[in-house]
């Protein structure tokens, strides 16, 4: 696969002048629907009438990038357990975490669940389970977990919660749920190294 680099030139269809040379340069490039704008990524621009008429591979990830910080807010109001279950989770796993790392860790259940029908089967099961969580009323005290997702999270969420046919305050009480058992309970729990190594990437 080429790497372009600016000023190399090329041949792309324009919109206005058919098929046209091309020279390569960064530009700032608003989005089709108006929702943001891509700064200082490489593109093809026509050189007759200086419009970007094609876009390198190269640059689709910053494209990308910039689409997905249009945040969605995901939040539910949980017995304080479950909010301290997940703090705990996330110590045993590297103390120095800061609570972004909730999100991190949801995230990575929530994903790697969904890829698996048997793993995605225990959450309903979760609910039903006689554990910690169950002593829990509405007289416990609560806490607010509120974080920023990107849409591809969120469309996620949403799959899962389609899929278990459980609410997003259910589902995100049974991933905590699951986190006990993987993380909190056991002396030995199986996964952390390669849950060290998720802690280290989102330093």
């Amino acid at each position: 696969m080429k790497i372009y680099h600016e000023a190399d030139k090329s041949r792309a269809m324009c919109e206005n002048d058919g098929l046209v040379t091309t020279t390569f340069a960064y530009r700032d490039v608003p989005f089709r629907d108006g929702s943001g704008i891509v700064k200082d990524i490489l593109v093809a621009v026509c050189d007759k009438c200086g419009d970007v008429v094609a876009i390198p591979p190269q640059s689709s990830l910053a494209i990308r990038a910039t689409r997905e910080k249009a945040a969605v807010s995901v939040e539910a109001n949980l017995p304080a357990i479950y909010i301290d279950t997940l703090d705990l989770a996330a110590y045993r796993i590297d103390p120095n975490l800061t609570p972004d790392f909730r999100k991190r860790l949801l995230m990575y259940y929530v994903h790697t669940y969904a890829m698996d029908d048997k793993l995605l089967a225990r959450f309903t099961e979760n609910l039903r389970e006689e554990n910690i969580f169950a002593a829990t009323d509405k007289n416990s005290v609560r806490k607010r977990l509120s974080m920023k997702v990107t849409p591809a999270m969120s469309r996620e969420i949403e799959a899962v919660m389609q899929a278990t046919l459980l609410s997003k305050t259910e589902l995100i009480k049974s991933v905590i749920s699951q986190i006990h058992k993987d993380i909190v309970a056991p002396d030995m729990p199986k996964q952390m190294k390669l849950l060290k190594t998720l802690a280290a990437v989102a330093a």
